[in-house]
């Protein structure tokens, strides 16, 4: 599927156009609670919706759960819509997603699980609208859900959006701490699409522009922003957002589900938690645990471009640059500050996302698992 895109300041008025397009009158539109009043998005959606029923969703958590999918498919039911429209950071964008695929389809969400092989209607339109810049969700065919604290990935050419609409407007009014989580997670999906058994030469074309917008941005978005450091940051997470859609993530990933699932840490954060020290790890690579089948050496190749890419000698100056980065946008580089009665590492090993990190060019035993947690305590 061709996805149309519109990227750039006051971009948010094309929906309008797009609208017409499908001459849509029925709108299931799904936000978040606050944000979308915020960032300026309900301002400027309300002259756009005029003459339009609209029903709007945004009771549901942060980390879209089985129930809240469930609860915005009656909601759905209600309107019957001609398009579905999701305005928000990555998980309501994922919502609107899961929302969208599923009522256009038999199967209960836990069914579909289960069988994934499972014959799918064509969705309805489907229009995207970013409040973050991060997550690049509304570039990927896939979502994120959890069931008991488990996340799944539901993935399918029909959950990618049909529109992108990229306003870096919608992110001026962000905190520091979410421009900064944000910012990271782009980073961090950009960096592991590079490394990523499942790259290409167009995803690492993708992912090495967003690394480098990254690098240059970040740090001005969060601690002094301006309308190029909001742009840039907007779309550096759209191009990681491509990147991963061709390759899918790897181990930093992997880990961070739990991390957020259990002790609540932001999932952008807990992504950029154990990315330095995966860099090493996957930089040490041998024949014993390679996944990917390009070799030892093109592994090596790629993690030494990745570090020259950060505009780093060696992987030891990325390591680091990749740290002082995190503490200069505010954010904990370790896991000693997480207060809890339980064992994290243990409940790390347990919970990560094995489907993920398979995509990681070395593999990631439990005992090598430990030692990179004990490495970012």
């Amino acid at each position: 599927m061709i996805q149309k895109e519109y990227i750039g300041f006051g971009s948010i008025g094309e929906l309008e156009f797009v609208l017409a397009e499908y001459s849509a009158k029925r709108i299931f539109l799904v936000t978040a609670h606050d944000s979308y009043e915020l960032s300026g998005a309900k301002g400027n959606l309300d002259k756009i919706f005029a003459g339009c029923q609209v029903q709007r969703f945004y009771d549901f958590s942060s980390n879209p759960k089985i129930e809240d999918v469930n609860k915005g498919l009656e909601a759905f039911k209600k309107i019957r819509p001609d398009v579905v429209i999701g305005v928000g950071g990555g998980s309501v964008i994922d919502m609107a997603k899961l929302i969208n695929f599923f009522a256009s389809n038999e199967l209960e969400p836990s069914e579909y699980l289960k069988n994934p092989e499972s014959k799918i209607n064509i969705s309805r339109p489907l229009i995207a609208i970013p409040t973050t810049a991060g997550s690049g969700s509304e570039a990927t065919a896939f979502a994120v859900l959890y069931i008991d604290k488990e996340k799944f990935s539901i993935d399918n050419e029909f959950v990618l959006p049909d529109v992108a609409i990229v306003d870096p407007d919608l992110t001026t009014s962000l905190p520091e701490y979410i421009t900064a989580v944000t910012g990271m997670d782009a980073l961090c999906q950009a960096i592991e699409s590079y490394w990523c058994i499942n790259s290409t030469d167009e995803s690492k074309e993708f992912a090495k522009k967003a690394i480098e917008l990254v690098m240059k941005n970040l740090k001005t978005a969060v601690n002094n922003p301006d309308r190029n450091s909001r742009l840039a940051m907007a779309r550096a997470a759209n191009l990681a957002g491509k990147a991963i859609n061709i390759t899918k993530t790897t181990a930093p990933h992997a880990i961070s589900y739990p991390l957020t699932s259990y002790f609540g840490i932001a999932h952008g954060h807990a992504v950029a938690l154990t990315l330095p020290a995966m860099l090493e790890y996957n930089a040490a690579v041998t024949d014993e645990d390679l996944l990917d089948n390009r070799g030892c050496d093109y592994v090596k190749k790629t993690i030494n471009e990745i570090a020259n890419i950060l505009g780093c000698k060696n992987v030891d100056e990325a390591k680091e640059k990749i740290t002082k980065l995190m503490e200069n946008i505010g954010l904990e580089t370790g896991l000693s500050k997480i207060k809890t009665k339980k064992d994290i590492v243990a409940t790390i090993c347990d919970g990560f996302n094995q489907a993920r990190a398979a995509n990681n060019p070395r593999k990631v035993t439990k005992q090598a698992l430990r030692e990179i947690l004990r490495a970012v305590r």
